[in-house]
């Protein structure tokens, strides 16, 4: 194929960004495992990709020092399932540095590529050269020794309050076709209180996300060995919904009651009340209605209030973290249900937990350059969830899948050629 605007000859590649909080996977692992690997191979099998990015965020969950060998045969597993089997150079890195609590971020980070896929390179950070990728490869141990990932956990300063934290970053940098591009797995801090949440809008734990995607993304602007700037950064961000201006919006005319404990005075729960009305004949108050119960980890809400028309797209108006940054990160439209917190009861798989309000937590945000780039080839782009009617664990898995344009190397123009002349010839 042949690039209309420059005459050189092109290659196409359809690329699958994958992003997933993966957790649940091994704290209940009975079936939904299974079912997390068929629903990722049916979206592989749709889209076709040459070049799969895999980010997974809280590796191992909550028994991450028992769950190495659990984490790694699960994705030996993965590997080997038919929609993979022609991708026959993959590079998968698990942090199983758990000893190092100043390192530790329970990220894995795999990349899959396709066997027609010829002109692949990785990135060494240590000697800042591309270097030759083949065969498959799985790190685990002292990645922080790996010359091809980059990996920073958080300062504890960035969360204060909290009293330990896995949350952290880390970086791999390809060069295909002579484009290079760098995939950024990041996991955000949450919102640890709901009750803490509900006070102010913003709440307070956005400006401790936004200082650390701040820190990340000056890290990377810093980074003179990256010209082209062509980022993905995804991961579990753990953008929430402005919580007190969502209430404000679906219970407008509602009475606040405030439940303290008696022993200290905290506030325990926050109750969001119909109103108390009489009847015509003046008779005694009816007992209000709950519209919003909120705890420290509860949120019982009349699911009706959220949903519009079945749909959950108007809360999108409370979902504004991204933009409150002042970052020129870029992300297409969600079209999505919030993608946390679903049960994780194989049977409730469409429900969401009464733990938190529903949100958009895992994202796939793209760099001004990369953004432009797509844009000029009019990339057919599909950004979505992976497993919308079965359980995939409480966060739903997000995928953007496109096709980009890529101007072959000289190398593999001159290889064309030949080839070209050979059929040719034997035409």
């Amino acid at each position: 194929m042949t690039s209309s605007s420059t005459g050189i000859p092109s290659s196409t590649v359809n690329y699958l960004i994958v992003t997933a909080n993966v957790g649940t996977l091994f704290e209940n692992p009975v079936g939904i495992q299974d079912v997390w690997i068929k629903e990722f191979s049916l979206v592989v099998e749709k889209q076709v990709p040459k070049f799969i990015a895999l980010h997974c965020q809280e590796i191992g969950g909550k028994e991450y020092k028992s769950s190495l060998q659990p984490v790694k045969d699960f994705f030996s597993k993965l590997m080997d399932c038919k929609a993979l089997v022609e991708f026959s150079t993959v590079r998968g890195y698990l942090d199983g540095d758990f000893n190092h609590v100043d390192q530790y971020t329970a990220l894995g980070n795999f990349y899959f590529v396709h066997d027609s896929v010829k002109d692949v390179f990785l990135f060494d950070y240590t000697d800042k050269v591309f270097t030759d990728v083949s065969g498959k490869q799985i790190f685990s141990k002292d990645l922080a020794e790996v010359p091809n990932i980059r990996k920073e956990k958080f300062q504890q300063n960035f969360f204060p309050g909290c009293r330990w934290s896995r949350k952290g970053y880390s970086r791999v940098r390809w060069k295909i076709y002579e484009k290079e591009v760098e995939f950024v797995n990041i996991h955000l801090f949450h919102d640890d209180s709901n009750l803490v949440s509900i006070k102010s809008s913003p709440s307070p734990y956005t400006a401790y996300r936004k200082r650390a995607l701040n820190f990340v993304t000056q890290r990377l602007k810093d980074d003179q060995f990256n010209e082209s700037k062509l980022l993905f950064i995804c991961g579990d961000f753990n953008f929430r919904l402005d919580l007190k201006a969502l209430v404000q919006k679906i219970c407008p005319t509602s009475r606040q009651q405030v439940v303290r404990a008696p022993s200290d005075d905290e506030i325990i729960r926050v109750l969001f009340r119909d109103k108390q009305c009489e009847t015509l004949n003046g008779e005694e108050h009816k007992e209000p209605d709950v519209l919003v119960k909120i705890e420290k980890k509860l949120f019982e809400v009349e699911q009706t209030l959220l949903k519009e028309k079945f749909e959950y797209q108007y809360l999108k108006s409370f979902d504004s973290e991204l933009s409150d940054t002042g970052l020129d990160w870029k992300e297409y439209e969600i079209t999505f249900p919030p993608t946390y917190p679903f049960s994780e009861n194989i049977a409730d798989c469409e429900d969401y937990m009464r733990t938190r309000c529903p949100a958009w937590c895992d994202r796939i945000l793209l760099s001004q350059t990369l953004w432009e780039w797509l844009h000029h080839d009019k990339a057919n782009v599909y950004y979505n969830t992976m497993g919308s009617d079965v359980c995939m664990g409480d966060h739903k898995p997000v995928y953007l899948a496109f096709s980009a344009k890529h101007d072959l190397p000289k190398q593999s123009n001159e290889t064309n050629n030949r080839q070209q002349s050979v059929e040719t010839n034997e035409g």
